[in-house]
Order: C-alpha cells, then sequence, then structure tokens
C-alpha cells in the first residue's frame, strides 16, 4: 500500500460551523482579549515537528484499521479521551462491522492546521486536517478528518487522538452533512454513512447544532411573559428550563418551540459599553450586564425570521443586534447627501449633528425618521461612504468616497 504524503501551507480556519454572523473574526479577537495572561493563536505555519506528528499518527491509525485492531486504535487516542468517552470502544466496533479494507489511498492533501495555547511558558498544540484525506476500501470512498493534541504542557494525559471523523462519499456530499467538532460533540470516533438529518444535530439559521430534546412544550408567549418581568437569563432557565441548542461563546441559547420553530436568545456578551480605562483612571459606564437577555428572535433552519422581543436600548440593524441611544434630532437623507459635497469628515459631521445612535469602530449608524439608519462607514477621520440601511440589509449607497 503506498501514501503519499505532501505539506500544503497552512489553511486558516475560522470556527467551523461558527462562521454566521459578520465580523466574527473581530469578535473571536475581542473574546481572546480578555485573557490577558493566556495567549490563542492560529498557528503561523505548520512546523516539520508538527507535520510529523501528525502524519505518524495518521498512519498509526491506518494500520490500526486495515488490521481491524481496536485496542491499537482506540490506544491512538489521549488517555484523557479514553477515560472519558464510555462509548469510544463502541463507536470503533461500530465501523469495524461496515469496514472491508484493506484501503488504497487516493488522495493525501493535509491542508493541516493548527491552534496553539500559550500561558507562563507552557503550550498546548491542536492539529487537525480539513478533509482532506480519501481513502478507498471494498469500493466505498471515505473522507477523514483527524484532530489531535501534539503537545499539552498543561495536561500530558490531553496528547493523542481526540476526534477521529470518517464518511462516506454519500454522506459527505449529502445536504445534511455535519463534521463531528468541538463545537457540536464529544471527542471520539465517529463514522457517517447517512445521508438524512441527524437525530442529535438541529439545524438552525442554516447552521448545524448539537442537540438535547426536552419534555416540554413552548410557545413565544411562554418567553415573553418570562423576559418582560425579568431580563436575567439565569431566572430565565429556571423558569423555562435549559436551552435545546446553545453558541456560548457567543452568548446564543435556542429554545425548541412547539410549531417546529426555534426562539433564540441573545444575552448581553460586550453589546453594551463596559467601564475603561482612560489616562490611568476607570470611566465608569454602568451599563454592561452579562447575564442580561438583550432579544428573542423567531428562526426557522434557514434564517432568522422574526424579532419578538428587544431591551429598549438595543435594536436591530443589518442583521445584527447592537447598543443604541436615541437623540432628538430629524435627520434627512438629503442632509447626508448635502454634508458629502462639502466635507468627507467625520470630526465635522459630529460637530454638526452629534454623535450617532450606534457607535462603533470605523462603522456608525444615525436613525433616520422612518425606522432606517444611515450607516457611516470611515477611515480615522475621513468618512469612506453613505449608505441607507435597514434592520435586515444595505438599501442602498447614496454617497461613496471616489479616489
Amino acid at each position: 500500500m503506498k501514501r503519499l504524503f505532501a505539506l500544503i501551507p497552512l489553511i486558516v480556519l475560522l470556527l467551523a460551523s461558527c462562521g454566521i454572523r459578520e465580523n466574527i473574526s473581530e469578535e473571536v479577537s475581542n473574546y481572546r482579549t480578555r485573557f490577558s495572561n493566556f495567549r490563542t493563536r492560529l498557528l503561523d505555519s505548520i512546523t516539520d515537528r508538527d507535520d510529523n506528528a501528525f502524519r505518524d499518527m495518521i498512519h498509526m491509525a491506518f494500520e490500526a484499521i486495515d488490521e481491524k485492531d481496536k485496542e491499537e486504535l482506540t490506544n491512538l487516542f489521549s488517555v484523557n479521551i479514553i477515560n472519558d468517552n464510555l462509548e469510544l470502544g463502541s463507536q470503533i466496533e461500530a465501523f469495524f462491522e461496515v469496514y472491508n479494507g484493506p484501503m488504497e489511498i487516493e488522495e493525501i492533501r493535509y491542508s493541516t492546521s493548527g491552534e496553539e495555547y500559550v500561558e507562563h511558558g507552557k503550550r498546548r498544540t491542536e492539529l487537525y486536517n480539513s478533509y482532506g484525506i480519501i481513502i478507498i476500501a471494498g469500493g466505498i470512498r471515505y473522507h477523514i478528518r483527524m484532530s489531535m493534541y501534539s503537545r499539552d504542557d498543561f495536561d500530558k494525559k490531553n496528547e493523542g487522538i481526540h476526534w477521529l471523523d470518517i464518511s462516506t462519499e454519500d454522506a459527505y456530499n449529502s445536504q445534511y452533512f455535519v463534521p463531528f467538532t468541538k463545537w457540536n460533540s464529544e471527542p471520539g470516533f465517529y463514522y457517517q454513512d447517512s445521508i438524512e438529518k441527524r437525530n442529535d444535530i438541529m439545524w438552525i439559521e442554516g447552521q448545524p447544532w448539537r442537540y438535547t430534546p426536552y419534555d416540554r412544550t413552548l410557545t413565544s408567549d411562554d418567553l415573553l411573559a418570562v423576559v418582560e418581568k425579568n431580563d436575567d437569563f439565569q431566572n430565565f432557565v429556571t423558569i423555562i428550563g435549559e436551552p435545546n441548542c446553545s453558541w456560548t461563546i457567543y452568548e446564543y441559547y435556542y429554545y425548541e418551540l412547539k410549531n417546529g420553530l426555534f426562539a433564540v436568545v441573545k444575552i448581553d456578551q460586550d453589546l453594551r459599553p463596559k467601564d475603561y480605562s482612560s489616562n490611568g483612571k476607570t470611566v465608569k459606564r454602568n451599563l454592561y450586564k452579562p447575564n442580561a437577555i438583550v432579544a428573542i428572535y423567531i428562526a426557522d433552519e434557514k434564517s432568522n425570521l422574526e424579532t419578538i422581543w428587544m431591551a429598549d436600548d438595543i435594536v436591530m440593524v443589518l442583521g445584527r443586534y447592537h447598543y443604541y441611544v436615541p437623540t432628538e434630532r430629524n435627520l434627512s437623507e438629503d442632509f447626508f447627501r448635502s454634508f458629502a459635497s462639502k466635507s468627507s469628515r467625520f470630526k465635522q459631521l459630529t460637530n454638526e449633528i452629534g454623535m450617532p445612535d450606534i457607535d462603533g469602530t470605523g462603522r456608525c449608524y444615525y436613525e433616520l425618521s422612518d425606522n432606517r439608519f444611515i450607516e457611516c462607514v470611515y477611515s480615522g477621520d475621513t468618512i469612506e461612504r453613505f449608505s441607507v440601511v435597514n434592520s435586515k440589509a444595505r438599501l442602498y449607497t447614496i454617497w461613496e468616497k471616489r479616489d
């Protein structure tokens, strides 16, 4: 059996199944900066050491699979995974029942990527590939993805395979294919051969989420009755129960409704301004409420359908929720067209009409009189574009700076 290995430069992967909302890379960066003594980085390059560790592991996994050696394959997983995943043995056995080797390597495009966590000189290195490995066995094509920790100075029992995911060609190309990852499953060995929707995964807004069923029947009115009295999410969970699905890193929680739709509960998660430091002094804002619900909206399998509740200081623009400070003024599109004909300076704009209703770095919004907004995109003190937007979409551009 001939195996061909070729190293391809790093392909950056940004949170598989999590690229749902725009500016996600900026949000990830903001999230990580909270940990001042803990650094996370996508590996700038895959070193020879990393590459050798990954290819050696996949070699050994292939050999154990061809031999149908359950013990050998199990021992390639980290000690922690072996101890924690009580179904690991049965997962491997289920695959061996249908696997007919020996395998032939059709393609190995490593596309090897990695993340490294560093704290006080200690390192944890995770390596993974993005389904760039294809084998043929018994006339069936399989796509293979593996994730492993090649080094963990914090816990040596983490070193080894964490996920080994094998999918048939039909399953891989199906509408409801979902990779098993840390975002939607526990570490282990997974085999997929079905083209049908999985029972443990629910698709919401075009993305798959790990799903836990509960014996309850909820309506949107049930949720509104709670949040309108108290916006604290822990109180909400106490009364309604745990969510069926969660995107905890950005604090979205999904509750299944009796009509097959989902109510999505969004928590503050830095939408409201925090206290900040200026010239060595703390400036008190007292607005950020880390456990407060800011919005609830209804979603189906494909999209966000409608917002049914928002906090008074929150508004949706371009499909995202923002902290909102309304100002007493009457603005029109004509004002911004007229302003752009004489100046493109952001400071001059704020001097004339005041600060925006929704502030941000490089992008802000001024409310018009008809539930629409002027989107102002700027760089430094130079305005680049004025556009008219609403809660869902950018409608049209009324002025754009030309070089």
